[in-house]
């Protein structure tokens, strides 16, 4: 934070104030590598211990604990050319009555953190803080064992735009590539009494867990053709969003779908590029909201307690999101 603070002491940037900063610089205008040369966390710079104590003691009230991780199993049939989970189960040699068992899966096939070495600016080649991508091979740098060694400790938002569109009688097929605009999720949060502070967690339910749910008894081939031909709502890419995401200044942001932003992509772009590797800011994939929606539901509270701890992989890609909600 003190190196921010030192670069911007009226406050942390806004996304036009960040493009006159990087004016004549040889990086993108929307460029925020502001925590430091040496830094590898990104956004997580929010987390301090005052932001972690102030949401434990706004957000923990009855103590419910809401797990967000989907089950290993899903999605069965992966998008985006990642293979499936698997898991063996087998006798120790020592006794018949002694077991291990063994994981075989890709880090972002289910419920997922995008770490900083996911993806990188494809203008520039460049991933988080000027990773160069020949360092992903050689080093650790940026990799996920920096998120996992502070930890996510903070408050959480959901914004339940699936509910939002149903009860609007504006529904989607979350499998449909629907681009969610800005001024949608604006909407949700004011009718959801939410006004968000720097370091939240924004976690959007675009419907996607709710929808495989269905398909598996409606048409589970249909799931299979998605893995080839991936077809998802999620945030939209546009110019409005990238302020929005950024000048709200979230620890991270995260959804039900595979891909957080719309797919396939409206624009030349991702936001992938903004939000990893100029921005630092984490993307959760596949967490599941379903039972984090009728909790916020019943409570009329659409902020809780968020908790994750990453992998503790040195040089790791990604993770599994092993995240709570807790009320």
């Amino acid at each position: 934070m003190e190196h921010a603070k030192k670069l911007f002491p009226r406050g942390l940037p806004t996304l036009e104030e960040l493009k006159t900063f990087n004016a004549g610089k040889d990086v993108p205008p929307e460029t925020a590598w502001i925590w430091g040369k040496d830094d590898e966390l990104g956004r997580i710079n929010l987390l301090t211990a005052e932001v972690t104590n102030a949401a434990k003691d706004n957000e923990m009230m009855d103590g419910q604990v809401v797990p967000l991780n989907w089950s290993l199993r899903y999605p069965e049939h992966p998008s985006f050319h990642r293979t499936a989970f698997e898991h063996k189960i087998a006798p120790h040699p020592i006794s018949p009555c002694i077991f291990d068992d063994f994981y075989d899966m890709n880090t972002q096939s289910g419920s997922q953190w995008d770490g900083f070495r996911h993806f990188g600016h494809l203008g520039i080649q460049k991933l988080y803080n000027n990773l160069d991508p020949q360092e992903v091979q050689s080093g650790t740098r940026c990799g996920i064992q920096a998120i996992a060694q502070h930890g996510i400790a903070t408050r959480g938002v959901l914004l339940d735009h699936y509910a939002w569109a149903k009860k609007h009688g504006r529904p989607y097929d979350p499998f449909s590539g629907y681009a969610i605009p800005v001024s949608e999720l604006e909407q949700v949060a004011k009718e959801q009494g939410v006004k968000f502070q720097p370091g939240d967690i924004l976690l959007v339910r675009s419907g996607y867990v709710s929808r495989y749910y269905e398909m598996q008894k409606e048409n589970p081939a249909k799931l299979e053709d998605l893995a080839h031909n991936p077809s998802y709502a999620g945030v939209e890419q546009s110019e409005e969003m990238k302020t929005f995401l950024h000048d709200n200044y979230f620890a991270a942001v995260g959804g039900d779908a595979p891909a957080f932003e719309a797919w396939p992509r409206k624009t030349e772009w991702y936001l992938h590029e903004y939000l990893l590797s100029l921005w630092g800011c984490l993307i959760g994939e596949m967490f599941d909201l379903e039972e984090l929606s009728k909790a916020c539901e019943k409570r009329n509270r659409w902020t809780f307690f968020f908790t994750s701890a990453p992998f503790n992989t040195p040089g790791g890609i990604a993770s599994l999101a092993n995240s709570l909600a807790i009320f």
